[in-house]
């Protein structure tokens, strides 16, 4: 590859009409600009699937033919969040009419455009059409640096760790950082699925004191009960009924390793105070036993609760959260980081590969696009089970297409719906794919039109009761109670 190229700047361009947005000539623009034309969004989003090396998205945000024949400011939002989607790091740019209407600029500012340019009938001015541009490419490139690193970074091949967004690098950095403290309690919160225990494990393996040692992972919602104390400090023999032989428990048996706590907030008011005095004095003391026994291990504990909210309801000390909250990591869902999404895909594809009939050796890029907008409650763990049926079930061919996705995953895709309440081409191609297929029915279909449409006109009236609303979508407020209610609204 040339110098010149590997300089230049790569731009998409979409508009459905080149005399209404006119780009800086070569000769007065960027140099090294390297320029493709689409006329659609659907045909960006397919070249920034196929080339993720878009440096920046040129979009005019003003023509009423662009976004499916809507210029609706909130259609437009959702436009640039699929482009986002589709190529994380990308920098989108839009082009609007000059003296445009605010409610749109301020729509597209709150959504994240990286700028905004006005353009009259002369076209866009080069000399901001310039100064955008090196805004944009610098972002671009700040954040494929990111990307990079967290790639090339060794705990990503030391883990089960997969992601490519920039949340997923500064959470790796922070179990950097926490791995060299050794001594010190961590406190992990995500969701179930998000990989608190993959966490836990890797501040382990990163901890040069304690990596050759043992991690122990304990379910304290497991072992909550009479026998819950004995199971973590031990116990002697004879100490209670069925105690027929000495046990050390978890914290002896990870003796000079780390012991990972998981859902500690299920855990007992009176075995907190044990473990609080464990984590202050480093000894523990077995349950019928008068003789203490130090230990050196390294607390982490995990949760999908909020502990200062338990403190608050007196269901959790404070005395022990304080102890515990010393380094706190938190690991978002995976509806908050969508571009990790396509790299977890591709990986478990190769992970459970075994399960499919044949080789999968293409995917359309609509599968993508559903498990992206799906509401994934079980994050990480959900996505890999959709992916383990998917092959498990899947007939005939080399290519994964929407419509072999189990009925869950379009059922649950999270609306992108315009303003008039549509449902994702992906969605729709799907539901009539499994009608077709006789794996779904009539009323399941009319069920989830039904979800979106309700899911839309919540979003569209945050200034109105729920009784304007009701009456506006001619229902009664207890019927639109309980559709919300059905709809998990």
């Amino acid at each position: 590859m040339s110098a010149v190229h590997e300089a230049a700047v790569r731009l998409l361009v979409i508009y459905k009409h080149p005399e209404l947005l006119r780009l800086p000539s070569a000769e007065r623009g960027p140099r090294n600009l390297l320029v493709e034309q689409v006329s659609s969004i659907e045909a960006a989003l397919l070249r920034l699937r196929a080339e993720r090396q878009f440096a920046v998205v040129l979009f005019d945000a003003s023509s009423s033919d662009l976004a499916a024949g809507f210029h609706h400011p909130r259609e437009i939002a959702l436009d640039v969040d699929r482009l986002r989607r589709a190529s994380p790091g990308t920098q989108i740019i839009a082009c609007v009419e000059r003296h445009s209407d605010a409610h749109l600029l301020r729509t597209l500012i709150e959504h994240g455009v990286m700028g905004i340019l006005e353009y009259t009938e002369a076209g866009i001015d080069p000399v901001q059409f310039e100064q955008r541009l090196q805004d944009a490419t610098q972002a671009y490139r700040q954040v494929r640096t990111a990307g990079d690193r967290l790639h090339e970074h060794p705990i990503f091949e030391q883990t089960g760790f997969v992601g490519r967004s920039s949340i997923m690098a500064e959470l790796l950095q922070s179990a950097v950082r926490a791995a060299e403290i050794s001594d010190v309690p961590v406190l992990i919160y995500g969701e179930t699925g998000t990989g608190k225990q993959l966490l836990a494990e890797t501040i382990h393996r990163l901890d040069s004191k304690r990596r050759g040692k043992r991690f122990q992972t304990v379910n304290c919602a497991a072992i909550a009960g009479p026998l819950a104390e004995s199971a973590l400090f031990g116990h002697i023999k004879g100490a209670f009924t069925g105690a027929t032989e000495n046990r050390q428990g978890y914290f002896r048996a990870a003796d000079g390793g780390t012991i990972l706590l998981d859902e500690i907030g299920e855990t007992a008011l009176r075995l907190q105070a044990k473990l609080l005095r464990v984590l202050q004095e480093g000894f523990v003391l077995p349950v019928g036993s008068d003789d203490e026994y130090p230990v050196d291990v390294r607390v982490i504990a995990a949760t999908n609760r909020r502990l200062d909210e338990l403190v608050e309801r007196r269901k959790f000390r404070l005395d022990l959260y304080n102890r515990l909250n010393v380094i706190c990591i938190e690991i978002p869902p995976l509806r908050e980081r969508p571009e990790d999404v396509p790299p977890l895909i591709d990986h478990l594809l190769e992970k459970y590969r075994r399960y499919a009939r044949r080789p999968v050796r293409e995917v359309d890029p609509g599968v993508y696009d559903v498990l992206q907008n799906a509401a994934l409650q079980g994050n990480v763990r959900e996505l890999e089970n959709i992916i383990r049926q998917t092959l498990a079930f899947k007939t005939g061919g080399d290519r994964v297409d929407v419509s072999d996705l189990p009925r869950s995953a379009w059922l649950k895709c999270r609306t992108t719906a315009n303003a008039r309440g549509t449902l994702p081409t992906e969605v729709v191609r799907g539901l009539c794919d499994s009608i077709r297929k006789g794996t779904t029915t009539l009323p399941e279909f009319l069920s989830e039109c039904e979800r979106v449409f309700l899911s839309t006109a919540l979003d569209e009236s945050v200034e109105n009761t729920r009784l304007d609303l009701a009456k506006q979508l001619g229902l009664s407020r207890r019927t639109l109670y309980n559709k919300r209610r059905r709809y998990g609204l």
